[in-house]
């Protein structure tokens, strides 16, 4: 069982990962991080040398209809968080995610990556 303010790795809390519906729908956490996940963000944020924002980890059914999610999203299952890396490009933080072996889809215009396992 984890601990509600857990640093999973040198950089990144479990908190940043918390479901966005702000408690509305569920506990916060619906389902964990994947441990994978979080040890390749770690990995990216090392390589980048800059911090990554996590603005969704992961989310409920409920909250993930709400903002468009497809029906079988890996934010459901803790294998997805959509970030972005302040002062860095979308595609420097997509190339440094492939690399790390992330799948990733880049919202240009929004200004962030869709990280996923």
């Amino acid at each position: 069982m984890c601990i509600n303010n857990e640093q999973l790795t040198p950089h990144f809390n479990r908190q940043e990962f918390k479901c966005c519906c702000e408690g509305r729908y569920c506990n916060g956490f619906p389902a964990e991080m994947n441990p994978d996940l979080v040890g390749r963000l770690e990995a990216v944020r090392m390589v980048l040398e800059n911090p990554i924002i996590i603005t969704s980890g992961v989310r409920c059914p409920v909250r993930n209809e709400e903002v468009g999610g497809i029906p079988h999203s890996r934010h459901l299952f803790g294998a997805a968080a959509d970030c972005y890396a302040p002062g860095l490009s979308v595609h420097a933080l997509a190339a440094a995610a492939i690399a790390a072996g992330l799948g990733v889809i880049i919202y240009e215009d929004e200004g962030f990556c869709h990280l996923e396992i």
